[in-house]
This record gives structure tokens, C-alpha cells and sequence, in this order.
């Protein structure tokens, strides 16, 4: 995790952060376990007010898990949100029980909004499990192109100083709320420009999604630490 030697390997670490494996994986699939009993669709029983998921030959067809997964996933979905859908307060405190020592409000919402992309409010099961898809099962690209989307706050095409610092700080505050605001801001300035230099961004410029991409995969260790994600997550769907 992120920590006071993070900026000794700062790339993969700034843009990279394992925090970013935890949404969704950990968080729907956390302290459960036992026999999974398989079903022909996600649900079947008649409910009131709820978001009915699509088919699961349809997830099956767009995303990268079995059907067998994507079952595991929507019955862990269901337990936490009955009605379907989760808001971004819900969100917030699964994060708060995962990463109790930290202040993960800020982090947390900034994965909420990139899942959030029609920007409605709530993350349906349909959203949460495409983009899953991508950070855990998905190519080198699919994975870059997510991370890209969560540092451009402001949905510009561009990633910017600003917002890199927003997200490395947010990063910080949620697995440690007792740092102090002058000891975080110079530590999180310190990590920035060590991303900066490295990305070969000028002071004060700012790079595009086709610009980071490219200087990503052209970093081994990045896409070494891209696979730690799909080990991560096939580790917690085989229960």
C-alpha cells in the first residue's frame, strides 16, 4: 500500500495503487464464503422497486468472467443492496470498514464518479460489474484507459497537476487519516513531481489519455503491476 517509502517507486504506486483492485472486488466479496448454488438467471424472484440486472448471457457476452462468476458477484451485490442499486454514501462506508485507520471519503467517491459514468447518482449491478471487468480481467489497455478516466476528475481528456495531486492525496488520507495537512501536502508534492518527471510531463502541462498510454505500456513495471490485479481478484472470486 501507500506509504512514507512510496516515492522510492513512485510511478506504478501514484498511478497504479493497489486501492484500486480493492473497488469492486473486496468490497462485495469481503468475509464471504461457502457453496455458491448455481442458478440459469441472476434473479428470479419478484421484488419491488428494484434494479433488475440484465441477463447473465448478456454479462456473460460483455464482460471477461464466467457465468459462474458473475453469479458469485450479483448474490454478494445483492446481499449489501437488496434494491440494486448502491448511492455514493453507501459506497463511502464499505470503503470506511475496509480502510478503518484512514479517511477514505475522498478516494472513495473518485472511484464511485469513474464507475458512475452516466453520472445518475447510484451504481447499478450492470455498472459495477463492467468495470470490474476491465481492472480484473481486462487487457493492458482497458486497464490504463480506466485508471486514465479516474485521475481526469474533470473529464477533460487530459490529467493535469491538480488532479494527479487530488488523487495521490486522496490515495494517503485513506490509509492514514493522521497525517498532518502540511506533512501531507509536502509529501504528496514530492510524489507528484517524481510522477511527473517520469511521465515526462513539463512543469505545469498536462497529458492526454493516447499520451499516457503509451508511456505506460512502455513501463515493465507497470504492466507487471497491472497482472497483480487479475491474481488479487481471481484469488478472491475462488472461494
Amino acid at each position: 500500500m501507500i506509504g512514507s517509502a512510496s516515492c522510492t517507486r513512485p510511478l506504478h504506486q501514484a498511478l497504479i495503487p493497489l486501492a484500486v483492485s480493492v473497488p469492486p472486488a473486496a468490497l462485495f466479496i469481503r468475509g464471504k464464503t461457502g457453496h455458491i448454488e448455481m442458478e440459469e438467471e441472476l434473479d428470479t424472484a419478484p421484488a419491488l422497486e428494484r434494479q433488475r440486472p440484465p441477463s447473465i448471457d448478456y454479462l456473460f457476452e460483455i464482460t471477461n468472467f464466467s457465468r459462474r462468476e458473475i453469479q458469485q458477484l450479483y448474490r454478494s451485490f445483492k446481499e449489501l443492496w437488496p434494491n440494486g442499486t448502491v448511492a455514493l454514501e453507501q459506497f463511502q462506508a464499505i470503503y470506511a470498514s475496509i480502510f478503518p485507520n484512514g479517511d477514505s471519503k475522498s478516494y472513495a467517491e473518485l472511484v464511485f464518479r469513474n464507475i458512475d459514468q452516466t453520472r445518475v447518482g447510484s451504481v447499478t449491478f450492470l455498472d459495477f460489474i463492467t468495470n470490474y471487468s476491465k481492472i480484473a480481467k481486462g487487457t493492458v489497455d482497458e486497464r490504463l484507459d480506466w485508471i486514465f478516466t479516474l485521475y481526469d476528475t474533470n473529464k477533460s481528456g487530459y490529467i493535469a497537476y491538480n488532479e494527479i495531486f487530488h488523487v495521490v492525496k486522496s490515495m494517503y488520507q485513506m490509509v492514514d487519516a493522521s497525517l498532518q495537512p502540511a506533512a501531507l501536502a509536502t509529501i504528496c508534492r514530492q510524489h507528484v513531481k517524481i510522477v511527473f518527471k517520469n511521465l515526462n510531463i513539463a512543469n505545469g502541462g498536462r497529458i492526454n489519455k493516447e499520451e499516457f498510454m503509451q508511456r505506460c505500456r512502455a513501463d515493465a513495471e507497470i504492466v507487471n503491476t497491472l497482472e497483480v490485479f487479475n491474481s488479487f481478484s481471481t484469488g478472491l472470486l475462488n472461494f
